[in-house]
């Protein structure tokens, strides 16, 4: 029995239960990779993922189950487990959504040729990435990561009120490390992306940035402990933003673990910071139509000019708040419901990244991040470990490494000066530029 075979029968089978408010999500998997290393395929990995689940609700109280087995007798057993486990849960205030009309517009997630693509073209990606990461300077010492791999997924919503929603997405990535020394310091140099097709990939500009980013901070040392003017690059400003979406959450913030409660319609960060939510984007990793539990997704902006505009809700929590969900909805077949961003966007600014290093006399360019253990969404605390750039008068004076910046996410929304014009050309759901942060702490 296949996922679409699966999912029919379980549905049936609920439905001859007598269960009038249920939900089912089923999804599967596979990927393939290879990992290279001195010319030889080093690694070789196939893996394969299906399941699928069910969400019902017996005079209110909420019973989930999930198998990854597609015989007759898991599913019903399945079934069985959910019935028995809504006897233990408490009552849950959730509306499922209704059939709708979606807009009509091809996402671009998924393209067949790429279903072709065999180990033989991902080693030759691969071979070639090595080649030309040798060849772009004589200070590479090895290439001790490098490889590339595919993967596809197909996720099938149903629900009890006719929502039926089908979603397939593929990619191709590939990635290299490269290792430069000069004298008695060894630096890395990393690159990968992510592409729905071969033909985008283009091997000599990936290998260049990788080998480009180890032999840049070789001479790297620490700078005077004290507040600089900083820069987040867009290399790592995605990653910032990334670690404090939690607090936007409506969920979050009924548990009292946001610091943003009682903050709608407040300013919260500088007027020059717009954040916002577009699923809708062709071509994008996280574009959808319908959200993990079947509501419609729409444009969101979170923060506009400084000011927050909304939380994002899944069912639930869009319940508790008196609110419409704003389709933020996220669940895999295996667990609950829980909150979630798609095609997340800081809105570009006006300057180049030069003009934002000539912003003031001094400053530090964060280029990479090493561990994100000293952040907190709850409190917004940031002590995490960079390398970069010491920058003087617009000019990068020296690279730098084994310092640590410290500042709170909260404080730094409002301690923004300028965003550049620019976002990095990763293959990601999360697009932010270039940042001008007034002052963080630095220790040396």
């Amino acid at each position: 029995m296949n996922l679409t075979d699966a999912s029919e029968y379980l549905f049936e089978r609920a439905k001859q239960r007598n269960i009038t408010e249920f939900d089912i999500l089923g999804g599967a998997s596979e990927s393939v990779g290879v990992e290279v290393f001195e010319g030889k395929v080093s690694n070789t990995e196939i893996s394969h993922g299906t399941g699928i689940g069910i969400r019902l609700f017996l005079e209110g109280r909420q019973g989930i189950s999930f198998t990854e087995k597609f015989s007759k007798e898991a599913l019903d057993q399945t079934l069985e487990d959910a019935i028995s486990n809504s006897e233990l849960t408490d009552v849950s205030e959730i509306d499922l959504p209704e059939k709708s009309v979606l807009r009509d517009i091809d996402l671009k997630t998924f393209k067949p040729e790429l279903e072709k693509v065999g180990f033989d073209e991902l080693v030759r990606l691969s071979l070639e990435l090595e080649k030309l990461g040798f060849s772009k300077s004589d200070k590479i010492e090895n290439i001790p990561y490098l490889g590339a791999g595919k993967s596809s997924s197909e996720l099938i919503l149903k629900n009890s009120k006719g929502v039926h929603y089908d979603r397939k997405f593929n990619s191709m990535s590939a990635g290299l490390g490269v290792t430069a020394i000069l004298d008695d310091q060894k630096k890395m140099g990393y690159y990968s992306n992510s592409y729905p097709s071969l033909a985008e990939f283009d091997p000599d500009k990936m290998s260049e940035l990788a080998v480009e980013r180890a032999v840049e901070m070789l001479g790297a040392k620490p700078v005077l402990s004290r507040k600089y003017p900083a820069i987040l690059s867009h290399r790592v400003s995605s990653s910032i933003i990334g670690m404090f979406l939690s607090p936007y959450f409506g969920e979050t913030v009924q548990k009292g673990q946001s610091r943003l409660k009682g903050k709608l319609g407040d300013k919260i960060a500088s007027e020059i910071f717009t954040m916002y939510c577009d699923p809708h984007i062709p071509g994008m990793p996280g574009s959808r139509l319908l959200d993990g539990e079947g509501v419609p997704t729409s444009h969101q902006t979170i923060v506009e000019r400084g000011n927050l505009k909304t939380f994002l809700y899944h069912l639930e929590s869009a319940k508790k708040d008196k609110v419409a969900p704003t389709g933020n909805g996220s669940r895999s077949y295996s667990g609950k419901a829980g909150t979630s961003v798609s095609n997340l966007f800081v809105e570009k600014g006006q300057n180049t990244l030069e003009e934002l290093l000539n912003q003031y006399p001094e400053c530090i360019l964060v280029t990479k991040l090493e561990g994100a253990s000293g952040c907190s969404a709850i409190s917004g605390d940031i002590s995490i470990g960079i390398q970069g750039f010491y920058c003087k008068d617009g000019i990068k004076v020296h690279p730098v490494d084994r310092i640590t910046l410290s500042t709170n996410y909260f404080d730094m929304l409002g301690q923004i000066v300028a965003l550049s014009n620019e976002y990095s050309d990763s293959y990601s759901s999360i697009k932010v530029p270039d940042i001008l942060i007034e002052s963080v702490s630095i220790a040396g």
